[in-house]
Parts: structure tokens; C-alpha cells; sequence
């Protein structure tokens, strides 16, 4: 499935995404086919728009279908849990609690994990300079 969020961030379709991102407990997938059970508040015509663009993206034929009884989190609740999980980890570590305890009303604005600023240092990092002529001498006279 998460092929099909991808899809749908590829095509920008920022609005489906969201939807598909809030309002969607995934029941079952395959790809050609989705079976899923909205949240209270996901619009009647998700199942029909997301099987609409999906098959305009892919030329074939999208099964997506509404389903009682998934209880599985939505991508939204699971990204929420994940970031309360290393908030609830953050606030744990020794190192923070001083901080908290000498500056009661600081709050922590961001959380970003090493992988993360490892992807960030690796995307910014200059790129390496390859030196195409051995031979060449930056005192030489051409």
C-alpha cells in the first residue's frame, strides 16, 4: 500500500493523499485491488475518487472497495503515535530533564531522529570533487 501513497505524492494529488492519509483503515491489499473502512468523518466519494485517479495513473482497473470492521490506524494516527512515542523517549533522557528542570516553561519544537539527519547531511553535502586529468599541475603553464 505503501506503493499507492507514493503514487499518489508522485502525481501531487495533495488532496487524496491527505484523505488517504487521514481517513483510511486499510483492511486489505493487493495491488488492483483496496478494501478499506473510513473514519467517521472521511468523504462519501474516497473509495470512488482514489479508484478513479488510480486507474488514470496506471491505465488498469482499480478495485477499491468499503469495508466494515477494519481496525487498523490510519497513516495518520500511526505517524502521530510514532511522534509521541520519541516525544514520551525524549522527555525520558536525563539530558532533557535538566533542561526542563531549569527552564520549566521550555518545550521541545522538534524531534528529528538520526537517520533523519543523516539523510539531511547526505542530501546537502557537497559533492565530491573527482579530479579528471592525474597529470594535471595547478603551476603549469598551458
Amino acid at each position: 500500500f505503501d506503493d499507492v501513497v507514493a503514487l499518489i505524492r508522485a502525481n501531487r494529488d495533495g488532496m487524496l493523499r491527505y484523505e488517504v492519509e487521514k481517513y483510511l483503515r486499510l483492511a486489505r491489499y493487493q495491488p488492483g485491488r483496496i478494501e478499506f473502512t473510513p473514519t467517521e468523518d472521511a468523504p462519501r466519494d474516497l473509495a470512488a475518487r482514489l479508484a478513479g485517479r488510480l486507474q488514470g495513473w496506471t491505465g488498469a482497473r482499480w478495485a477499491v472497495t468499503v469495508v466494515g470492521g477494519a481496525t487498523a490506524p490510519t497513516i495518520d494516527e500511526t505517524r502521530n503515535a510514532a511522534q509521541t512515542a520519541l516525544e514520551a523517549e525524549a522527555k525520558a533522557h536525563p539530558l532533557v530533564k535538566a533542561v526542563f528542570a531549569a527552564f520549566p516553561n521550555a518545550k521541545i519544537t522538534e524531534i528529528r531522529t538520526l537517520e533523519e539527519m543523516e539523510a539531511e547531511a547526505e542530501a546537502e553535502a557537497l559533492p565530491e570533487i573527482v579530479e579528471d586529468d592525474e597529470d594535471w599541475d595547478p603551476f603549469e603553464d598551458r
